[in-house]
């Protein structure tokens, strides 16, 4: 593994720990402790066979993973797609079972939403000692302290063998730093520290934090799932798998609906693999089938995005037109964006912080 880097520790540390008495330090702190709590007394050995639609809609409130959400009764309602039964079982094995943590992982990960960062994020406040949180603000700041990028997983969605390597690299890390710094006494307190790091690189490098390197293979699922993300945070309304006709569905749509013009579409298929041919003719069926689709977009690679340009010039003008093209990587840095935006209007209180529940 990677040495540390001990001089830039050195450096950051007086200012982490000044940050820690601002008024943001602390409303973070004890948003952290808040969550802690929550999910140790709700999703108990005692509690969990009592989790219902409620104590779910709490937890994704509480959730940094799913903040850039607007509409968390959607999520909610996602999530139970899978039936209560199977979510309480869900949660079971990945915070009480003997199976390999991989396997517990992949399992909660069945669920609809329940993506990497979102179940480590459950783990780490479930057990602060032996579970990290895997996020992008956390990978960035690893590899300013050190950390080969190399080591590091490369996709934003990790399988459950990815996350067992990855605690074990954060193990690792956490304890060369804490035996410099011992107030940093968990994982969780660790991942504080990197979350700051990363606000650090928002400041002064923004360049770096939002650098986002295109990939040639990409998750489809995950790419889907941000953009479903995407567009929740810019208040539209989105479903995912939309079925335009038999044996047609759109991976993803966004819809508002605005008065006295109606409503607007816009209808996204995710391109990683398979037939572009498939792809284009997904999207000319929506454009027929919808009259509301303002634009149909192909999310792609950059280097496929000048294959289906291709392919598409020699179709009429009209579907030209109205077709748009949305690289990964433009997708990823406006998430990257819309986070770093959302910190920012919370912290001058522009926008309410999450509400506060009792334990």
């Amino acid at each position: 593994m990677s040495d540390i880097n001990q001089s830039y520790l050195q450096k950051i540390m007086p200012k982490f720990k000044a940050w820690l008495e601002t008024d943001e330090g602390k409303q973070f702190a004890l948003e952290r402790n808040m969550k802690d709590n929550f999910i140790k007394d709700n999703f108990s050995a005692e509690e969990i066979d009592k989790l219902d639609e409620g104590i779910l809609r709490l937890l994704v409130d509480l959730l940094w993973s799913l903040a850039g959400w607007n509409n968390k009764d959607w999520l909610v309602s996602q999530i139970l797609k899978s039936g209560l039964p199977k979510v309480k079982e869900a949660f079971k094995t990945l915070l009480y079972s003997d199976k390999p943590l991989a396997e517990r992982f992949n399992q909660m990960q069945e669920i609809d939403r329940m993506g990497s960062a979102t179940v480590s994020e459950i783990l780490a406040h479930f057990d602060n000692d032996n579970y990290a949180i895997w996020n992008r603000r956390a990978k960035s700041s690893l590899i300013k302290i050190g950390i080969d990028e190399n080591e590091l997983p490369k996709l934003s969605q990790l399988s459950g063998s990815q996350y067992e390597e990855y605690v074990k690299l954060v193990k690792d890390c956490w304890e060369k730093v804490s035996k410099s710094y011992p107030e940093i006494t968990d994982l969780l307190k660790f991942d504080f520290l990197l979350y700051y790091i990363s606000i650090l690189a928002e400041e002064k490098v923004e360049e770096e934090l939002f650098k986002v390197e295109a990939e040639e293979k990409f998750d489809h699922k995950a790419t889907i799932e941000q953009i479903l993300q995407l567009g929740s945070s810019l208040g539209f309304a989105v479903r995912d798998e939309e079925r335009v006709s038999i044996g047609c569905q759109i991976d993803a749509v966004w819809r508002s609906t605005i008065a006295n013009l109606g409503t607007i579409t816009y209808a996204f298929e995710v391109q990683s693999q398979g037939s572009r041919d498939s792809a284009i003719l997904n999207l000319q069926r929506i454009s027929l089938a919808d009259p509301t689709v303002q634009k149909v977009l192909f999310v792609a690679v950059d280097s496929e995005i000048e294959k289906i340009k291709a392919e598409i010039s020699s179709l009429h003008k009209e579907f030209q037109d109205s077709v748009g093209y949305f690289s990964v990587k433009d997708l990823q840095e406006a998430l990257a964006h819309q986070e770093a935006l959302k910190r920012i209007l919370t912290s001058t209180g522009l926008m309410k912080t999450r509400p506060m529940i009792e334990s």
